[in-house]
């Protein structure tokens, strides 16, 4: 397993001001007794939609869809059952109809994952990219990983 994050900045707990809990289960343990490659990026789907939720819930102020365009996960190290699981959630950068996120799987203070997701804004009736408003540009912004 490699040593270093593709980002070195997602490997630091500090980088983040958006972190939710999760934990490994059981069933997400593979024949080795660490938590598999499925588990990663279930972990990171639950660290974006929860970063996302604002946006996505039915009864949002503002209703925004993003669908994620292309996903990289780096394998840092292992996860045990039952360990409890701090994913950090941040933002890259910020395109014209996308943004790039940054993710780190943290058990305590050691990263053993991190993800960099390009997650794309569609319209729910076409399905097809929308430009970013710049209401949510800018909370994006909030986020940034430096």
């Amino acid at each position: 397993m490699s040593s270093y994050p593709a980002n070195p900045l997602l490997a630091r707990r500090q980088s983040y001001s958006h972190c939710v809990p999760e934990h490994v289960r059981w069933s997400d343990t593979d024949l080795v007794g660490h938590a598999n490659n499925l588990a990663f990026g279930a972990f990171c789907e639950t660290g974006r939609s929860m970063f996302v939720k604002r946006y996505v819930e039915k009864d949002a102020a503002e209703r925004a869809m993003f669908l994620p365009a292309q996903l990289i996960l780096n394998f840092l190290g292992e996860a045990f059952w039952p360990a409890q699981v701090d994913v950090g959630t941040g933002v890259l950068s910020v395109g014209r109809s996308s943004c790039r996120i940054g993710q780190g799987l943290f058990d305590g203070e050691r990263c053993f994952g991190t993800a960099e997701t390009v997650l794309v804004l569609i319209d729910e009736q076409t399905r097809r990219p929308l430009a970013l408003p710049d209401s949510i540009r800018n909370w994006f912004g909030g986020y940034l990983i430096v």
